[in-house]
């Protein structure tokens, strides 16, 4: 269970990061809302607070602000769990809170620099993040055998898209989150990873770049070895970017079984090119396909 909410809130803060609101959030886990809204609330108030060149006194107020909805939250736990289980799991929740904090004050104090590092490379383009950009990439998980799965986190280090007709240069970019569970991204949920401005014109091709797998089996609770096809997921795939409309493009990753109990069952990470594709939005914010 708590692992779930960790996996859940990191996604919530992503989702608000880029944009989204709080009640979004809540609407999609009305079980977790509870316990999701004053760590939510508490983030909003960081990010009002901190600035590029914070006082100190805006720090220490952010900071207070943060822990007291973080030691509200462990008194509900606390008092909803038997005392052998709150003494197991102390030393794991306060590990997240601080890992939660370092991450919202890391974030908001420059680490946007390293993360998206300047220089022209030949033959590539670079776009950097735009909250208000023309172009959306997002993950999302078709069924097959992620019903196996507690947990199946997928890390991408890198996108790119390539231009039709052009063999040599790619429009490649760094997602703005790097880790999405598709545990959490069935049926028509998606997770935004990447908001920014793209050249316009025809698209013809997409990639990611898979930097890690991470697979816990939901029937035994231990990891499994997700097998890749290669690093590089690519799918051959047609879109449009153009200037008055905003391209949502839907990556969809699948993980199959093969084998069986005797010979010993695999899964296989593999993108899932017909339920891929792209969304278009006008200025007037309603949808013309895919």
């Amino acid at each position: 269970m708590a692992n779930n909410f960790d996996r859940i809130l990191d996604e919530c803060i992503d989702r608000i990061n880029l944009g989204e609101s709080v009640d979004a959030c809540l609407t999609d886990y009305p079980d977790y809302a509870e316990q999701l809204e004053p760590l939510l609330q508490a983030m909003l108030q960081t990010q009002g607070a901190y600035s590029f060149a914070p006082s100190a006194s805006a720090k220490r107020a952010a900071r207070q602000h943060f822990n007291a909805a973080l030691d509200r939250l462990e008194q509900r736990r606390r008092e909803k769990q038997p005392l052998f289980t709150r003494l197991l799991v102390q030393p794991r929740v306060w590990a997240t809170a601080v890992a939660a904090l370092l991450i919202l004050v890391g974030g908001y104090f420059g680490l946007r620099s390293l993360l998206y590092p300047a220089g022209p490379v030949p033959g590539q383009v670079n776009p950097v993040p735009d909250v208000k950009g023309n172009f959306v990439f997002m993950i999302s998980d078709d069924v097959n055998a992620i019903g196996d799965f507690e947990s199946l986190t997928v890390s991408i280090s890198e996108i790119g898209l390539l231009p039709s007709g052009d063999s040599d240069t790619w429009v490649e970019f760094k997602p703005v989150v790097k880790e999405v569970d598709l545990t959490l991204l069935q049926g028509d949920k998606a997770q935004e990873i990447w908001r920014g401005n793209v050249p316009e014109g025809q698209y013809s091709k997409v990639f990611i770049r898979v930097a890690n797998v991470r697979g816990v089996l939901k029937e035994t609770g231990q990891s499994v070895d997700i097998k890749l096809p290669s690093q590089k997921l690519q799918m051959s795939k047609s879109f449009q970017v153009t200037a008055d409309t905003v391209t949502s493009f839907t990556y969809d990753l699948t993980v199959i079984s093969a084998g069986s109990p005797q010979s010993g069952v695999k899964y296989i990470l593999k993108p899932q090119i017909d339920q891929s594709g792209a969304h278009y939005k006008p200025a007037d914010g309603k949808a013309k396909g895919k």
